[in-house]
């Protein structure tokens, strides 16, 4: 049998609409002098916060939604791109039992 959730629960839980408030989106930093243009990182976003524009690599000005997942970071072949700040949520969803959140590993 589902189980509903109260009306006042739901007005606790996170509201994706509500960037800045109830959601802190991750954030990266590219160093354009590294950045070779190969399209690695925008092909890897799952968030499509990445383009190539000029063959350089930049964060899509209408809405970044960088997740903070890191692939990016991981598959950047010329470590052009440094994640700076991790997602964060204010109220409900937290990192369970592992503890820091860590940056990705290398392939």
């Amino acid at each position: 049998m589902p189980e509903f959730i109260k009306f006042k629960d739901r007005l606790a839980i996170e509201d994706f609409r509500k960037i800045g408030v109830d959601v802190i989106l991750g954030s990266v930093e590219i160093d354009n002098d590294k950045c070779i243009g190969c399209k690695l990182c925008s092909k890897a976003c799952a968030a499509a916060a990445l383009e190539i524009v000029d063959k350089k690599c930049k964060v899509v000005d209408d809405l970044p939604f960088c997740m903070a997942c890191g692939d990016c970071v991981a598959i950047c072949p010329e470590d052009a791109i440094k994640q700076t700040g991790f997602i964060q949520f204010t109220k409900h969803f937290r990192y369970v039992d592992r503890g820091v959140p860590e940056w990705p590993r290398k392939f």
